[in-house]
């Protein structure tokens, strides 16, 4: 299985962060219809948390703490 498909399965809490300048994630309905938050992060490309560690950490945050 793909990692968006293991990412499906699981029963807890779950948020999918990509860079903002990739545009709409493909498969994004997928994910939200299992329940995954699809989270944009802005200024940073495939290695958000070295590209915009203050996006990454806001992002991360966020996710905890609906979790």
């Amino acid at each position: 299985p793909t990692m968006r498909e293991l990412l499906r399965e699981l029963k807890v809490p779950r948020t999918f962060l990509l860079p903002e300048a990739d545009g709409p994630l493909p498969g994004a309905e997928a994910l939200e219809a299992a329940g995954v938050a699809v989270v944009s992060v802005p200024d940073c490309g495939h290695n958000i948390m070295l590209d915009n560690p203050e996006g990454f950490a806001r992002a991360t945050a966020t996710a905890l703490a609906c979790g």
